[in-house]
């Protein structure tokens, strides 16, 4: 059961991660709020994993954007599924 909640944080993670690079590429503020909106979890959830991301210097959790380091991240993962989508079509 420990490895299944903690198979749940790990994603939960990675779409917060992958939320803030879409809200950066709309041009749209992330709050809390507005993620825990997007990713249809509690906004304390998103206050949890954010301050989980930030120790792990992912994510900028006082400005609430991602970190150098989470950029590079996010944008290897968007890439990624691009490729995965694309070679799944063919």
């Amino acid at each position: 059961m420990a490895d299944l909640m903690e198979n749940s944080d790990e994603k939960q993670a990675w779409r917060l991660l992958e939320t803030l690079y879409e809200l950066g590429r709309a041009d749209i503020e992330a709050t809390p709020e507005v993620l825990a909106t997007w990713l249809d979890v509690p906004e304390t959830r998103v206050q949890e994993l954010i301050g989980r991301l930030d120790a792990q210097g992912l994510v900028d959790g006082a400005r609430c954007r991602l970190s150098m380091e989470g950029l590079v991240l996010a944008v290897s993962m968007h890439g990624a599924q691009k490729l995965s989508r694309q070679s799944f079509a063919a």
